[in-house]
């Protein structure tokens, strides 16, 4: 019997060139079957365009698509456009003329192929085109690029012209050879796979015009010698050098590979899943079996045996039952019937519709032939062809068990990896980029909203939902449900759930993100707790239609080479809770001029009592979260962990919703500036970072500050607890910024608008209540810390100027001993201001008071103090009183006494009047009093009025009051 079977293997023995030319005919012949097929499949200008393709790069003329320059690299290797072609290009452009001078004196372009479904039985309308501009190795950069800017507008061309996708590769058959790829795109998978690419390449690839593949040539049996018989069929001019590229054989393919090529098919599976599943699958086949050769080579092999046969070397068909054959032998019989069904939608014929034409296409008579070999059946047929019009609940399940494949596949190679210790081929700079997406697509935490249909159906919406609300574990339970609640109730079986979440917001944003919900559908929300009116449910969706327009733009990969970061932030306060919700059942409100909704009426109300934060970010990522307690604390706390100050980045849009029906508005314009002033405060480069901000919430008092690029929010019942922590020290400056609305009433917001620089602030306010006149004293120091007391008052200068005399002294050791720099030390002034005016009733104001250090003329004795440690870790001092000496080591725990009692006698009269210290030395304390802060001017004044407070008690006990 005549046989048909190629046979070249033994170059040893020579080789036929008629056996040489049989191989290229047959490799033309399958070629030109996949064009027809392509061809007809595309409509009649989309044709044109195909055939047009390779007069495009040969030639440059102003007229033709894609026209760059004269000088663009142009001219295909042995390429002469037919009459067809010339008929075509005359259309497009009139004054078009083939001529000579068109002609490049050197082809700089090898040849063409397109990759791609075209041509295939999964070959649609939607079908792109990737197209490989394989050009000669001698293009400087320059013309590179020039050529690539034609291949641009070639595409942007057929895009609006013709509408088809088109994608242009340039290609150098030699630095492919040697690996050099192109980065990871879009379209690309740039070094995640190298021999995967050409061994889809060598089965799917259509050529147009050019050099053929040496490849074709080099017998299956004889790829893992490739390069030796390849070189004697060029050395022994078997074949011309010039009539061929050569990409490289592929006689396996390398471990190393899977991995790249596996996570790019997960990502891909975002998108297109059905056709990722398969091609991951053919991964999983290379990757289980060594012996398994690649489906290029079985290609290959098929065309050397016999005449070609397009159904049966369909790229998709010999996918699909290398698969059957593999999952076959491992009994994996859900696998093969998930792979079928991909299979199946990939393709996209639905066999239970009629055709559109009178006579069926060779895809829909090959599918029914497969179709037929599993035995499904017809109802089973109906089921898939309906599943444009799936609805959620199908969907969820579809995509699970599509994901799940997906993970189950990838994770085998990733074991298959281990076992073999190969180094994955793809940069880390790629699977950087590639992770991120995965994560960005797949990862699950909570909150975050899930994409549930990619592409599986066309519409999920509903024309009614419902939302109800149940108890659980003492726990609050929300679930959607499909249709109205009256036909809920109406059913006498259990019916599942779409989806249930603790959080209302995260199923309405769920069902709206998925198209599930939209402002046409009729939404029941049944709850004991939550009360939402009609009205106000078409407000969330409105702000959510408004916050989130559908269908996200396409994200690029130069996103994904940063960290994510948040682009726009949801903030919606008081969803289905009213405050003075007594007052709401009977239809009242209480009505104040105190508009601050942290601090309603007289009664001091918090209005806030609820918020739900949605957050999307650069990888858009949508992640929800509720708060039921501490609204704002959480709400603030949220938004500044997020975004820490200092960073340089840019922040997320900000947009704040409040559906309380009565204060709704207030609560919203409140909430807006409070954000807008906390921005200002952190964010506008104008303040240090570790700023204090302070307001008001109900009968609190709030301090807001970052510590270790951390915010932390601390609360306090009373006026004196603030001002006890704002004496804290202070690691940097840090400035006290009160709220607009907050101690409206208190003269610390006197005190910090006075604050527009770092320095020493003095602020005295006369008690004229007491019995003996008391001056209230707050110093605010170099790093922002507060320091208060009370101190006896006899007049102005008998108040200030000894203060300002220790606080200069203090100042000057701070500087000797290095806790504040002589710059600062000059920088810094001392300001005295006293508080005038009525501050209670929010009419107090400030005036500057001019104040020297002389304290010669007021008789006071000077008394000096040192301080340093014991052994035993506590501090100890020596008090010089007019130079006279008094320590601990002469006096123990007399020191005071010993003090006072030399005090009176320099007084005339034995006068009892406080004694000051006029300079303190804590320098050999600093590791027991400030080891973190260094000292700061507010623990001189501490430790002073310490000693002060011992000595005058001193003198009542020596000289007691009459």
């Amino acid at each position: 019997m005549f046989s048909k079977t190629i046979d070249i293997h033994d170059l040893d023995q020579g080789v036929d060139r008629k056996q040489l030319n049989l191989v290229r005919q047959r490799f033309i012949e399958l070629n030109q079957q996949r064009y027809q097929r392509t061809a007809a499949a595309l409509s009649d200008r989309q044709q044109q365009f195909l055939s047009l393709l390779p007069l495009l790069f040969h030639v440059n003329h102003p007229m033709l698509p894609g026209y760059f320059s004269h000088q663009t690299a142009c001219g295909i290797h042995q390429y002469t456009p037919g009459k067809e072609e010339l008929r075509i290009a005359k259309n497009l452009a009139r004054s078009f003329n083939y001529n000579r001078d068109l002609i490049a004196s050197q082809s700089a372009i090898d040849a063409l192929f397109v990759m791609g479904s075209i041509g295939t039985i999964a070959q649609s309308d939607s079908s792109d085109l990737d197209i490989w501009i394989c050009h000669t190795d001698n293009l400087s950069p320059e013309a590179l690029a020039d050529l690539h800017t034609k291949c641009q507008r070639i595409s942007q061309w057929a895009e609006q012209h013709i509408h088809l996708e088109a994608h242009f590769f340039l290609m150098n058959c030699q630095s492919f050879r040697e690996g050099k790829v192109a980065k990871l795109s879009s379209e690309g998978s740039g070094s995640a796979q190298h021999f995967l690419l050409l061994d889809e390449f060598y089965r799917t690839a259509l050529w147009l015009a050019g050099k053929v593949p040496l490849w074709w040539f080099v017998p299956a049996s004889q790829e893992q010698d490739y390069d030796n018989y390849t070189n004697t069929l060029l050395t022994k001019r078997f074949l011309r050098e010039k009539d061929v590229i050569d990409f490289g054989g592929i006689p396996s393919i390398p471990q190393n590979e899977f991995i790249g090529a596996g996570i790019w098919q997960v990502y891909k599976g975002i998108e297109a899943p059905y056709k990722s599943v398969l091609k991951l699958l053919l991964l999983e086949t290379y990757a289980s079996d060594t012996d398994s050769e690649p489906l290029a080579l079985t290609f290959k092999r098929a065309i050397y045996q016999d005449t070609p046969d397009a159904n049966t070397l369909d790229p998709y068909v010999m996918i699909y039952q290398r698969l059957e054959d593999y999952l076959g032998s491992r009994a994996q019989h859900q696998r093969l019937e998930l792979v079928r069904r991909c299979f199946y939608f990939k393709v996209n014929k639905p066999l239970t519709r009629g055709s559109r034409s009178p006579q069926k296409s060779w895809q829909r008579l090959l599918l029914e032939s497969m179709v037929q070999q599993w035995q499904w059946q017809a109802h089973h047929l109906h089921l898939l062809d309906d599943h444009l019009s799936w609805k959620a609940p199908q969907v969820i399940t579809e995509r699970t068990l599509l994901v799940n494949e997906l993970s189950n596949s990838y994770r085998l190679l990733s074991e298959i990896n281990k076992n073999h210790f190969t180094q994955a081929t793809i940069t880390n700079e790629e699977l950087m980029i590639l992770g991120r997406k995965l994560h960005a697509a797949f990862e699950r935490k909570a909150g975050k909203i899930e994409w549930i249909n990619p592409g599986i159906s066309r519409d999920l919406h509903e024309e009614s939902l419902s939302l109800v609300q149940e108890r659980r574990d003492e726990q609050d339970l929300w679930q959607l449900y499909r249709g109205s609640y009256a036909e809920l109730q109406m059913r006498h079986t259990a019916v599942e759930p779409i989806k249930r979440s603790r959080n209302l917001v995260e199923l309405l944003l769920w069902s709206y993100c998925n198209g599930i919900l939209n402002m046409d559908t009729k939404l029941d929300v049944i709850s004991n707790s939550f009360q939402l009116s009609n009205i106000q449910r078409q407000q969330v969706l409105q702000s959510l239609h408004q916050w989130l327009p559908l269908p996200l733009p396409p994200l690029s990969h130069e996103q994904f080479k940063q960290s994510a970061q948040p682009t726009r932030l949801l903030l919606l306060f008081n969803l289905g809770v009213e405050p003075q919700a007594e007052l709401h059942k009977k239809g009242m409100q209480l009505l104040s001029n105190q508009r601050d909704a942290l601090g309603y009426s007289g009664f001091r109300e918090n209005l806030v009592l609820t918020v739900d934060v949605v957050q999307i970010n650069t990888w858009q990522e949508i992640v929800c979260r509720h708060y039921a307690g501490d609204a704002l604390i959480n709400s603030l706390l949220h938004y500044l962990r997020m975004l820490p100050p200092g960073r340089g980045l840019a922040l997320p849009e900000l947009t704040i919703r409040c559906f309380s029906s009565g204060q709704g508005a207030i609560i919203t314009q409140r909430l807006e500036e409070l954000w807008r002033d906390i921005i200002a405060c952190y964010y506008s480069n104008t303040r240090p970072r570790n700023s204090r901000y302070i307001l008001e919430m109900g009968d609190e008092y709030l301090l807001l500050q970052f510590l270790q690029q951390q915010p932390h929010i601390i609360r306090y019942k009373t006026y004196e607890k603030l001002l006890e922590k704002l004496g804290n020290a202070q690691l940097d400056y840090s400035p006290i910024v009160i709220d607009r609305y907050g101690l409206r009433d208190k003269p610390l917001k006197l005190f910090a608008d006075a604050l527009n620089m770092p320095g020493v602030y003095v602020f005295y306010q006369l008690q004229t209540h007491t019995e003996q006149p008391l001056a209230s004293v707050t110093v605010i120091d170099e790093k922002g810390s507060l320091f208060t007391t009370e101190m006896p008052y006899h007049n102005q200068q008998t108040l200030l100027r000894p203060l300002s005399r220790f606080i200069r002294a203090a100042m000057e050791r701070q500087s000797l001993h290095g806790d504040v720099s002589l710059q600062q030390l000059k920088m810094q002034s001392v300001q005295f201001f006293e508080v005038m005016g009525n501050v209670k009733q929010q009419q107090g104001y400030l005036e500057q008071r001019k104040v020297n250090s002389d304290i010669s003329q007021l008789g006071f004795i000077n008394i000096q103090v040192i301080a340093e440690p014991d052994i035993d870790g506590h501090i100890r001092y020596t008090i010089y009183c007019n130079q006279q000496e008094f320590s601990t080591l002469e006096y123990g725990e007399g020191l005071c006494q010993a003090v006072a009692r030399y005090i009176l006698q320099q007084r005339i009269g034995g006068e009892r009047y406080p004694c000051y210290i006029t300079d303190l030395d804590l320098s050999l304390c600093r590791d027991l009093i400030a080891p973190q802060t260094g000292l700061q001017l507010s623990h001189y004044l501490q430790v002073k009025a310490d000693l002060e407070d011992r000595l005058t008690r001193a003198l009542n006990v020596i000289a007691p009051h009459p």
